[in-house]
Order: structure tokens, then C-alpha cells, then sequence
């Protein structure tokens, strides 16, 4: 029963035990009871009103270990204070806590700004949230909820990897990517009709006079610089929980694997085999960066397919020259030979392989990695607790 229910039965029994006594005292004290509570009715009634609340999230991405600042603004427009104010925050980024209760004079203002330092990747949302008061008595309580959402992504941790000796794409020759490139490379593919902003060395000027107006040149992507990361999400090879999980190591792996490509002005693919097969085909740049950290920041390891079938459905887009990267925690031998046969058609590959038994799973990679080494395939062993710039040095293990 809520204090304002209370209140009124309260009134009520005096009420009737007055009538019923004849009482002038209990007569009194009934409509003095009347009156406290008409005025804390209106009270609260007018606590929600003239009330003006604000709330920014400037920033809409971020990082983890970096933080997210939620801003608020309330002013009491009346003439009158407001005993007490309560904010209630239901946003779902973990460890967010901008509840707040606080009282206003009037006609005055008062501002907060509340920082979370992001521990977890994903996509949440700040907001909604629920403004409370009521009168001085906390008898009667006014609610409402303000259903104002701010979405947020929180991109995964990226590790620097400077001594990383990543294989080149050397091999000449090959064959045309057909994929449409953002910026001038060897392979020009098509035209199409200017579009404001397009450089001017862009332009196909033959085209141009032949057609009446400005044409521009399309271009595919270099064959010779391509590279595939493949992160391996089937959720039966994975181990641990939380932040110490071989799901967690290998997200950090693969952003920052694909980062230090990108650094490098390396064309750079993305495939998981999470909830369902996800693909971010190859590009280069800033804004390639960003798509592939969003994809990392939800990919979960709930994935079905085995390794082993992931690389066989996508080995058509692996040509000569192209660099494969493989991160798994799986000890399953038969992507290892999968991954030989690449290897065989002149498919640059490496392997970083989650250690699970480091993680609380079991098995051991040792088959995998012999295999691997002999087929002179590079492999980095990945274990829980291991720094990333220690462990991706140089050019693995090598037979």
C-alpha cells in the first residue's frame, strides 16, 4: 500500500470515528487531516509541472577502458521549490549509475555530469529514464517517464602491435577483385556519373565528351594487398566467461590484427561465423576501421558452424597473393589441412590459436600446431593472462 493509500485510510477511520463519537477533537483532527491532504495532492500534482529536464551523450562511440560522459540539465520554472526530485536512469551500459536525488529552490537550476568508464564491448542504450517527486510529506508521489534513448556502441579494446611481421601479398600478377574501391588503384573497372566531391583525376574525360557530361572512373581493389581476417565464434570450441574468455582474446586479436592492416594501408576483410555467418567485405581506410570494431563490438561466440566449413564456403575469395588470417581456439586437425591447401594455391596464412585450456576449457592445440609448423604455416599461441604485443612478435612458430 503506498504512503498516499495509507494517508487517506487514515483520514477516513478518524473521519468516521469522529461522526460516529461526536468527538469536537476527533472532528478537528479529521478535517485538519482533509486540508494536509488536499495540499500535499496539489503539491505533487504541481511537482511534475513546471519542471524542465535535459539530457546529451555527445559522444555516440567509444572504446573500452575509455569512458562515456552523460550529461543533465533540471530547472524548477515555479515559484515554489521542489522538496525532492528523484532520477531514475534505466540505460543498460553496465556500471552506468546516474540515478540522482536532489531538491531545487526556486527558479534555480542544477547540472551533473556522470562518467562510465566502458569495461564491455556491444551495443547499449543510455536512457530511458523516470523523474519522481511528489510533496514535502513524500505522501503522494508523481511519476513520469521520459522515454528518450541514446544509442551507444562500444567498440573493443585495440592493442598496438609493433613488432607484428605480417606476411606481404607479394605475389605479381593474379586476378581483378571485383570490388568497388573508395580511392585510385591499379584496376580501373567501369564509370559512372560525376558526384560532388569525386577528385578531379578521377574523371574519364573521354567519356565525358562523349556522353555530354562529367564521367568518373570506378576502380577495384589491388589483388596483391588483400587480406582476410577469419575470428571462429562456433560456440562449442570457446572457453572461459566475461572479460578472461577465449570469445574476449579473440575479438581483441582480430580488431587489433585488422587495425595494424589498416594502419598500413592494407585492404582488410572480415569473416565470423557468430549467430549467423557474418561477412565485412575488404576495403581500406578510417572508415573500414569503424565498420569492422561495430561488427567486433557484437559478435558473440554462439556460432554452429565448425571452423573447418567456414573455410571451405569462403576459400573462393582467397586468391593468390591474398594474406589469411585465422584466429580459433579450436584443436579440431581438419581446418589445419584446410588451411594447407590454401596455403597450396598461394594464399599467404597465419594462425593465432586461443590456448582454452588456459581459459578453464580442455584439450591442447599441440597436434594443431605441429601441423601447422610443418605445412610452414605461422602460428602464435594465444593463453589467458598473455600481453598481445608479446605474443605477436615476430613471425610465429615456425617449423
Amino acid at each position: 500500500m503506498t504512503n498516499g493509500a495509507k494517508a487517506i485510510a487514515v483520514t477516513v477511520i478518524v473521519l468516521i470515528a469522529a461522526l460516529g463519537s461526536g468527538l469536537p477533537l476527533l472532528a478537528r483532527l479529521s478535517y485538519a487531516l482533509m486540508a494536509v491532504l488536499a495540499l500535499c495532492a496539489m503539491w505533487a500534482w504541481g511537482s511534475l509541472r513546471w519542471l524542465e529536464i535535459k539530457r546529451a551523450v555527445p559522444a555516440r562511440r567509444t572504446q573500452v577502458g575509455r569512458a562515456v560522459e552523460d550529461r543533465f540539465a533540471v530547472r524548477n520554472t515555479w515559484v515554489i521549490p521542489k522538496t525532492w526530485i528523484e532520477i531514475r536512469d534505466y540505460s543498460s551500459l553496465p556500471d552506468h549509475q546516474a540515478s540522482q536525488a536532489f531538491g531545487l529552490a526556486p527558479r534555480s537550476w542544477r547540472k551533473w555530469a556522470v562518467r562510465t568508464v566502458c569495461g564491455r564491448r556491444g551495443k547499449y542504450t543510455i536512457g530511458p529514464y523516470a523523474i519522481v517527486t511528489g510533496d514535502p510529506l513524500a505522501i503522494f508521489r508523481r511519476t513520469r517517464v521520459v522515454n528518450e534513448r541514446h544509442a551507444i556502441v562500444v567498440y573493443p579494446a585495440v592493442v598496438d602491435l609493433p613488432d607484428f611481421q605480417f606476411p606481404a601479398g607479394d605475389l605479381p600478377g593474379g586476378y581483378a577483385s571485383r570490388q568497388r574501391a573508395n580511392y585510385v588503384t591499379p584496376n580501373a573497372s567501369s564509370v559512372r556519373e560525376y558526384a560532388p566531391g569525386d577528385s578531379l583525376n578521377r574523371i574519364h574525360w573521354l567519356s565525358t565528351a562523349r556522353n555530354g557530361r562529367l564521367m568518373t572512373k570506378e576502380f577495384e581493389l589491388d589483388p596483391t594487398s588483400d587480406t582476410w581476417i577469419i575470428l571462429d565464434m562456433q560456440q562449442d570450441v570457446h572457453a572461459g566467461s566475461g572479460q578472461e574468455s577465449t570469445e574476449e582474446y579473440g575479438v581483441i586479436a582480430a580488431a587489433s590484427l585488422a587495425t595494424h592492416f589498416l594502419d598500413r594501408n592494407r585492404a582488410v576483410g572480415l569473416i565470423a561465423s557468430a549467430t549467423h555467418r557474418e561477412t565485412i567485405l575488404g576495403d581500406r581506410g578510417t572508415r573500414q576501421m569503424l565498420k569492422i570494431l561495430e561488427g567486433l563490438a557484437v559478435f558473440r561466440a554462439e556460432g554452429k558452424i565448425p571452423l573447418v566449413e567456414v573455410i571451405a564456403a569462403e576459400a573462393s575469395r582467397f586468391g593468390r597473393g591474398t594474406t589469411l588470417v585465422v584466429i580459433t581456439p579450436s584443436n579440431d586437425e581438419s581446418w589445419c589441412e584446410a588451411l594447407r591447401e590454401l596455403k597450396y594455391r598461394g594464399v599467404r596464412v597465419v594462425t593465432a590459436i586461443l590456448e582454452a585450456s588456459t581459459f578453464g576449457g580442455s584439450g591442447s592445440p599441440t597436434l594443431a600446431v605441429g601441423e601447422l609448423a610443418a605445412a610452414d604455416i605461422p602460428v602464435y599461441l594465444i593463453r589467458k593472462g598473455d600481453a598481445f604485443q608479446q605474443v605477436f612478435v615476430g613471425q610465429g612458430i615456425k617449423q
